[in-house]
């Protein structure tokens, strides 16, 4: 006699019910599987990018609403000691050593400097020579009083009388805008950075001018270049600089590591609050993106 379809159709039925569910949870595990690798893959990016921070920059400096991890072989150099109590009232200006005096100049704003003993190319062979960092900013200037003739600082041109300086003093001429590329000489470009990932995961993108400066006169004993970075907040104004010499090593990565340097740089578009205010950000407080290490 054949077997009954009214007998096997619920069999064949339940034997479906469970194929599918096993399915569907295998697909369930594929998806769970999939999401667990992805979250796998960005940890260790995290980790990875945290590594070659910590590798190849130093500790974070703080300071003048900035902050900032600058590569690893620069060191700081300390800012000249400030007079106490009742010297400070009767003390002459002190010369601050940290200004690059080997260009001739003294530059408006500056609030941290770094040096580096570095390899450089001199007449085939390596050569122990000197990079400097500069941080400038006119977050000082809104309270700095009027000098001894009345005449007082204006902050919100900092920046270019900073520029203005800079390039006289090295016999460069900036054309105005800024549609250079990195691989310009003297011309100014915009740059995000972080430039793209894996990095941007990490840090928020920051809009930064910057310009290559190859100096049009001589200098100093040995030939120059110089990478400059320039963040514009509505109030705040901040200039990196890296001074170093034209024939340096490769194997320095000093443009790499700068760049690097200001994936951490954060700073407040706020300036200081006047003395004896009990409002507002404190001088050593920062307006910026977080950091996440």
């Amino acid at each position: 006699m054949p077997p009954s379809h009214e007998v096997d159709h619920p069999v064949l039925w339940s034997f479906r019910r469970r194929y599918l569910l096993a399915l569907l949870s295998c697909l369930a595990l594929g998806c769970g599987a999939e999401k667990y690798q992805e979250r796998l893959a960005q940890t260790s990016e995290y980790f990875e990018y945290k590594d070659r921070i910590n590798r190849e920059l130093g500790p974070e400096w703080t300071g003048h609403g900035i902050s900032i991890k600058v590569p690893k072989q620069f060191q700081l150099i300390p800012p000249p000691a400030t007079p106490d109590g009742e010297e400070e009232e009767f003390a002459s200006p002190t010369e601050d050593h940290r200004q690059p005096h080997y260009l001739g100049i003294e530059l408006p704003g500056l609030v941290g400097a770094w040096k580096a003993n570095v390899q450089a190319n001199a007449e085939g062979s390596e050569h122990a020579r000197t990079a400097y960092l500069y941080l400038f900013s006119n977050y000082d200037l809104y309270h700095q009083p009027p000098d001894q003739f009345g005449v007082s600082v204006d902050p919100t041109t900092f920046m270019s009388d900073f520029e203005r300086q800079l390039t006289a003093a090295i016999g460069v001429f900036l054309p105005e805008g800024d549609g250079g590329t990195g691989a310009d000489k003297n011309i100014r470009y915009r740059e995000m950075i972080p430039t793209g990932p894996p990095n941007s995961k990490f840090r928020p993108r920051s809009d930064f001018t910057a310009v290559a400066l190859s100096p049009g006169i001589p200098v100093s004993d040995v030939p120059l270049e110089m990478q400059l970075y320039e963040w514009l907040g509505s109030k705040v104004q901040v200039a990196v600089l890296m001074v170093y010499p034209a024939s340096v090593s490769p194997q320095e990565h000093l443009q790499e590591r700068l760049q690097l340097a200001m994936e951490t740089f954060v700073a407040s578009d706020q300036p200081p609050r006047p003395a004896g205010s009990s409002s507002g950000p404190s001088p050593s407080g920062q307006k910026g993106p977080s950091r996440s290490f």
